[in-house]
């Protein structure tokens, strides 16, 4: 992707962010809007099923809170064992800095989370809704891991199969999200769309020290 592209996909993530945003915080801090509650009663219908409710349970828990760390901090050995120390940085600072600019923007929208059709264990969970931390975290932790393989693969269908893999998995984040009845669904896609940001607006950086890393 050329910098031309990657800044203009990053600007207009930025607009959409900030159009859902600021629609949450005049009409929806307490309430669901637009398509919230149509998305709602489809994932609240599908908690009737035992293995549906045990995976969406178990796979949000690896995207978010302490787990998430340790999914960022396995991560992160990883690509440094493999080599990439650049990509291991990058993704570090990315996941940081984001989990930083969102907990502010949690506390400045300050949404109220979904409080019926919690899944056990997520009966508790307290702070603010908007944006959704884990599906931000998917994002570029998968988004993250795009750019790091991208040199990799040569052919164009292996790259469009990580590309879609990438897109299924963090959607699969998100749902879980809604699933579990901690978000509702505006909120996983402004964390989508804040993580798009962030990726897009650093990616030519990140790629541009990459290939030097690699060619020295």
């Amino acid at each position: 992707m050329s910098k031309k592209i990657s800044y203009s996909v990053g600007s207009l993530a930025l607009i959409l962010f900030l159009l859902v945003a600021v629609w949450v915080k005049m009409k929806g801090t307490t309430a669901p809007i637009a398509f919230d509650s149509s998305i709602q009663k489809f994932a609240y219908h599908l908690q009737s099923s035992h293995a549906l409710t045990r995976f969406f349970s178990d796979y949000t828990g690896f995207f978010g809170d302490m787990t998430g760390y340790i999914t960022a901090g396995v991560v992160i050995l990883a690509l440094f064992v493999l080599g990439e120390r650049v990509g291991a940085v990058y993704f570090a600072l990315l996941a940081a800095f984001s989990t930083v600019v969102n907990e502010l923007i949690k506390h400045f929208i300050h949404r109220i989370r979904p409080d019926t059709h919690r899944v056990l264990g997520f009966a508790h969970q307290s702070g603010f809704s908007f944006a959704s931390g884990h599906s931000l975290f998917a994002t570029i932790l998968f988004g993250s891991l795009l750019l790091i393989l991208w040199r990799y693969l040569k052919s164009s269908p292996a790259r469009l199969s990580l590309i879609i893999g990438a897109i299924f998995l963090t959607l699969l984040v998100m749902f879980s999200r809604i699933f579990v009845g901690v978000h509702y669904p505006t909120d996983t896609v402004a964390g989508f769309l804040e993580g798009l940001v962030f990726l897009t607006f650093s990616a030519p950086t990140f790629v541009k020290y990459n290939q030097k890393y690699h060619q020295s």
